[in-house]
């Protein structure tokens, strides 16, 4: 019974990580491929259960030894750049920024104001900021004086604070006006940053949403490609992994994901453990040493936090 049922989950995970990956291109399958490396970590368990239910049987197959070998070289080309890849740990930082999807349901301020109590930036980026949400939150204008606020009554307002003033800040419509983003563009150090603050449509719960989202990407990756300024940040919710091909229509050859080398720190769901993976995301450009990556303290918000402190030279 073991060696039975471990062989038919062992196929229905190994099929869910290869029709996700097989069929990116449809939203349903967009939203199964970030859980696919999962899935398929799950099946290298199952293979060697499998195989420990039939060691001594007399007759066995091969074939169930290859995935022993052949997962864990899959996964860690997937993962190991979250734990293997380079960091400039130990050097000091000279910037810091967080971005939070404050979840526009959520009514829960006090949260937010305690932990920004305690989690100090030189940039803090919102989104799903509402009107009700803009009424609540006078405590990070007081101290982070310049800003600006593209507040929407969907999920799709954003704004962007910060302690230093932007040279340029400018919103970005590239879908249309309902879903805005932010460029603001500041000096740290006497060098330029640029910050693209987004949040673009998840692909549920039709084709269309999932095709005006990589329109974005596509639109968003133009933008960073034909930016002079050498030191760049992209970061926000992007409703999107790493682990779907289609997240490369957003990556630039000139940027690298701030995580590499701090783990995972996946940031949704926050609600549910079982489902929570990276779709927030923050990525800087490659003259941009990240001294430190992690995942903030829970706000009764869907996300939690993401902070990354820089050294910008």
């Amino acid at each position: 019974m073991l060696a039975k049922w471990s062989k038919i989950l062992f196929f229905v995970f190994i099929g869910i990580y290869l029709i996700s990956k097989s069929f990116y291109e449809y939203f349903i399958f967009d939203m199964l491929v970030h859980y696919s490396i999962y899935a398929l970590i799950i099946a290298f368990f199952l293979c060697l259960l499998y195989n420990y239910a039939i060691r001594k049987n007399e007759k066995k197959n091969i074939l169930f030894l290859l995935p022993i070998f052949v997962i864990p070289y899959i996964v860690y080309l997937n993962m190991g750049n979250f734990y293997f890849g380079e960091n400039a740990k130990g050097e000091k930082p000279n910037f810091k920024i967080i971005s939070i999807n404050i979840f526009s349901q959520n009514s829960e301020f006090q949260e937010l104001k305690n932990y920004l109590k305690t989690e100090k930036s030189d940039v803090l980026v919102l989104q799903e900021l509402t009107p009700d949400w803009q009424k609540n939150i006078d405590f990070i204008r007081k101290e982070y004086p310049y800003f600006k606020e593209e507040v929407r009554d969907n999920n799709f307002g954003i704004a962007i604070y910060s302690k230093t003033p932007f040279d340029t800040i400018v919103t970005k419509n590239y879908i249309d006006e309902m879903h805005p983003s932010l460029i603001g563009e500041l000096k740290i150090n006497g060098k330029s940053l640029s910050i693209l603050a987004t949040h673009p449509v998840p692909p549920l719960p039709n084709q269309a949403r999932f095709e005006r989202r990589n329109k974005q990407y596509q639109l968003m990756k133009k933008e960073i490609d034909e930016m002079k300024i050498s030191n760049i940040i992209l970061i926000g919710d992007l409703n999107s992994t790493v682990y779907s091909p289609n997240f490369k229509l957003v990556q630039s050859d000139k940027m690298k994901d701030a995580r590499s080398g701090f783990g995972l720190n996946n940031s949704w769901n926050a609600f549910i453990p079982l489902f929570r993976t990276n779709i927030d995301q923050c990525w800087v450009s490659k003259s941009i040493n990240v001294t430190n990556f992690y995942r903030g303290e829970n706000i009764k918000s869907d996300h939690f936090p993401i902070i990354a402190e820089l050294r910008i030279e």
